[in-house]
């Protein structure tokens, strides 16, 4: 049991690295790593939701009707097939209607592939991130806008072929690979966590989160400072 819960340890040395790197940001970089951070949560929770709302469009075969993007049956909301009055209680729809199931889930995967290039776009180009994100959450937010374009392109090229097998496995695997996607950002951004920021609040006596310490590292010191999180 103690190996087995060993994944589970922070190496001995970590906590340090992390608070250094915490207070070596100024306050406007900790900030955006902090939403960034929590961006990265929301999305990794979105994308888990979307992954349930798949199963019961699989259980439902829900995959085989309205093959047609963005809109079904040349409607945007189909309220007229989403409410089958054979079905009671009403709250049976939102798990073994057809059409339901799949809005949801459409609605769902639209949102959650939108919202992780928003998060890429805010960590990659967003004049902030330059002082705010490692080279490990650059890779991290790259791999996740470029799973969710993928996952989302698959979803719509398996409800137009009618969900053959290959494209459906394959978009089962994309669903994955985007959760985990998020999962990294937020692990990549935990020297963003708020309890590390407002520890390297407390530690610098209530100033900016290392805002005089970062302006006087030289070139190399503040990247290879950077650097740390990505070695942990």
């Amino acid at each position: 049991v103690h190996t087995g819960l060993g994944i589970f340890a922070v190496p001995h040395d970590a906590g340090g690295r992390l608070r250094g790197l915490a207070r070596s940001l100024p306050a406007a970089a900790a900030a955006h790593a902090g939403r960034l951070r929590l961006g990265a949560v929301g999305v990794a929770g979105l994308t888990g939701a979307t992954i349930l709302s798949g199963a019961f469009v699989a259980g439902n075969d829900a995959g085989n009707a309205y093959n047609t993007f963005p809109k079904m049956a040349d409607r945007w909301i189909p309220a007229d097939d989403m409410v089958d009055p054979g079905l009671e209680p009403r709250w049976r729809n939102l798990f073994e209607n057809t059409a339901t199931v799949q809005w949801n889930h459409r609605v769902l995967g639209t949102s959650t592939a939108v919202s992780a290039v928003a998060l890429a776009g805010l960590g990659l180009a967003h004049p902030a991130a330059r002082g705010a994100v490692t080279p490990q959450a650059r890779r991290g937010l790259q791999l996740l806008g470029a799973a969710a374009v993928g996952q989302m392109s698959l979803g719509v090229a398996t409800l137009l072929n009618y969900v053959p097998l290959g494209l459906a496995a394959a978009h089962q695997l994309g669903s994955l690979v985007v959760f985990t996607g998020g999962v990294y950002v937020a692990h990549s951004l935990r020297y963003a966590s708020p309890s590390l920021v407002r520890a390297a609040a407390a530690a610098s006596g209530g100033r900016a989160a290392g805002a005089p310490a970062v302006a006087a590292l030289g070139k190399g010191t503040r990247v290879a400072m950077m650097r740390r999180p990505g070695n942990l």
